[in-house]
């Protein structure tokens, strides 16, 4: 089943990307240079729909019955790519996007439940009590945004799409038939994504897309067993480490400037990374490896119940950010010294 939804997805979306492509010149989906971009060229921005419509094939032919609360996250997926396809095409205000996110987060949580614990290796992972609806919630909602916030430079954001699905659908292969089936008909799409999107990308994800992936990705594990659901949240965000990392440091960064923290920007790590002279498919893969190497004992401590393994991930993704700001500063430094 799992490999099925896989390849299904994967050979939809390469169907599907170049029809959504071509549809996005044709409605005016388009995304235009400005001083904030990391790209150039006018390029279509409505790949996140060929994703959508290999995650839809692969759960159409799925045998398996949907779980308590899937058809929740269905609902709330149709409403995320929506909203973000009137955004790519009309640019909405800041605060109608939040509040359709809380709302489709909110029909999760009411339907499927929160969390029972804070979603962080032992000794930390401590009882939520009243507040594990809010803090699911506010997971859900704060993956969503950060998801379009990394969704900046080529590759990026359907690697880090692929490594976490994929990473999911391995944790939950033997338990959740749909909820790993999912997992890997994201990952499939993301994957087909990427054949067009890798450096230089002939279409990107647009805000439907990376929508979509951050709302798949943080909505999944609530379809779990609620006694299992913290150790999928702390998995995906494993995962995801370096992503979320990024995205926090920079909202905080802002927020304490008295900038505005939802404007377009390129002050983002990875962003900051490519002006200082390294490429999209460089950067792109340094931070997928980074994934990677977050998401590895992070599986293991799912399979295992070791919350060393645990430990062992956020380790190495706080040494994976460090090594990234080090490289960053020192060629920023060096860029400066020519300039």
């Amino acid at each position: 089943m799992i490999l099925q939804a896989l390849v299904v997805a994967f050979l939809v979306t390469l169907a599907a990307t170049p029809l959504a492509r071509a549809a996005a010149r044709r409605f005016h989906l388009l995304d235009h240079p400005n001083e904030r971009s990391s790209h150039r060229t006018v390029t279509p921005r409505a790949g996140g729909l060929a994703v959508l419509l290999g995650l839809s094939a692969a759960l159409a032919l799925a045998p398996a019955a949907t779980p308590r609360g899937g058809a929740a996250i269905v609902v709330g997926a149709l409403v995320i790519v929506v909203v973000g396809v009137l955004d790519d095409r009309f640019g909405l205000s800041p605060w109608p996007r939040l509040a359709c996110h809380l709302l489709a987060a909110a029909a999760v949580v009411a339907t499927a439940g929160g969390l029972d614990r804070l979603p962080l290796p032992r000794p930390l992972d401590v009882p939520l009590g009243p507040l594990g609806p809010v803090v699911a919630v506010v997971w859900i909602v704060a993956v969503v945004n950060f998801f379009n916030f990394m969704d900046g430079i080529d590759g990026l954001a359907g690697l880090q799409g692929l490594i976490t699905a994929g990473a999911l659908a391995l944790a939950l292969a033997h338990g959740d038939p749909w909820t790993a089936a999912v997992g890997a008909a994201l990952a499939g799409g993301c994957g087909a994504f990427l054949l067009f999107n890798w450096s230089p990308a002939s279409v990107f994800l647009g805000d439907a897309g990376s929508g979509l992936i951050g709302y798949t990705l943080a909505t999944l594990p609530f379809l779990v067993a609620t006694e299992k659901r913290s150790a999928v949240v702390m998995l995906v965000g494993s995962s995801m480490l370096l992503f979320l990392a990024d995205a926090v440091t920079c909202l905080l960064r802002r927020a304490a400037g008295g900038e505005r923290w939802y404007e377009a920007h390129r002050e983002h790590l990875y962003q900051r990374w490519t002006r200082a002279g390294a490429g999209h498919a460089r950067v792109a893969t340094w931070l997928g490896l980074g994934a990677l190497a977050t998401s590895a004992p992070a599986l293991a401590g799912w399979w295992t119940g070791q919350g060393a393994w645990a430990w062992a991930a956020l380790a190495i993704g706080a040494a994976a950010v460090a090594g990234e700001w080090t490289t960053v500063r020192r060629l920023e430094r060096q860029a400066a010294r020519e300039a």
